[in-house]
């Protein structure tokens, strides 16, 4: 554990930009894999992959505020995580309606996680920080809702109803 409260902000946010990674990774290999067969959930999650990558670039904005850099050993095990996962879901045969499921859950993680984080940044009295984060966490927010309702059409559609 960090030994001040901007060493955790600073440990956390690195660990966010590396789930941000994670996240283009993993939601960019599931966007390319329903593409043809469900290209308005592909275009979705692309496009939250967009995001995402604007997530990344404006946490390691605040590292760089904040005296600090990001890490390259998370960023790379991020990475490597999104990969195998990525690959492991390709060759399990994830349904659609898995992939929708992973991917609020992905979300759900995303957003508990700055939320976390903009609890920190507020106890460490970083407003920027905060606010970023309360920026970011919205589109997560609603990725998280729109992927919540597009989940029964997609289930219906997959079994056929």
């Amino acid at each position: 554990m960090a030994e001040t409260t901007h060493d955790t902000l600073i440990a956390w946010l690195q660990e966010a930009h590396a789930f941000a990674q994670h996240g283009e990774t993993m939601l960019g290999g599931r966007a390319e894999a329903l593409s043809s067969d469900y290209p308005v959930l592909s275009n979705r999650l692309n496009e939250h992959v967009a995001e995402t990558r604007q997530h990344r670039r404006e946490i390691a904005q605040l590292l760089d505020d904040l005296g600090a850099d990001t890490s390259t050993a998370k960023d790379i095990g991020g990475k490597l995580s999104a990969l195998g996962h990525s690959w492991g879901t390709q060759l399990s045969g994830e349904t659609p309606v898995q992939a929708v499921a992973a991917s609020i859950a992905f979300e759900h993680f995303e957003i508990a996680n700055y939320r976390a984080l903009i609890a920190v940044a507020d106890i460490a009295e970083a407003g920027q920080v905060k606010a970023t984060l309360e920026s970011l966490v919205a589109d997560d927010v609603a990725m998280s809702q729109w992927l919540d309702d597009t989940l029964i059409d997609i289930t219906r559609r997959y079994v056929g109803a």
